[in-house]
């Protein structure tokens, strides 16, 4: 596959999904969105969470949270098995499939937006709506 193409892939595949750049860490398997695609700015990163949602065993707590434009919600992973933030719009990012760790996500406009886990689809939902 020529060079060219290969660098446009990797850049589409960093803006699109957020993937780790060689110097990323995600040891963890911790991930946050990029603030600096264009949607994104104008919303600081260095904030502390609007809401803290817990995956447990099979559901979210709090299973609905309301945050305001530009504020971050984080997602602990504390369950016994494995499990994600899956939006059914794609209108955010997806977390990756995780027991343990935390996934960080800054809504940059008002709106509602349904998730579930990867794993478990529309049996483990949750609602974030920024006003």
């Amino acid at each position: 596959m020529p060079r060219t193409l290969l660098a446009t892939l990797g850049v589409a595949c960093a803006l699109l999904t957020g993937c780790p750049s060689s110097g990323d860490s995600v040891n963890d398997m911790s991930l946050s969105n990029d603030l600096s695609t264009p949607d994104m700015a104008g919303c600081p990163s260095n904030k502390p969470p609007a809401a803290t949602i817990t995956v447990k065993d099979d559901y979210y707590e709090p299973k609905e949270v309301t945050i305001p434009v530009c504020g971050k919600v984080r997602w602990n992973f504390q369950a016994g098995g494995t499990h994600g933030v899956f939006p059914w719009d794609m209108s955010f990012p997806e977390s990756p499939v995780q027991a343990t760790g935390t996934f960080e996500y800054v809504f940059p406009k008002a709106g509602v937006f349904e998730y579930g886990c990867a794993i478990h689809g529309r049996n483990m939902p949750g609602k974030v709506t920024v006003q």
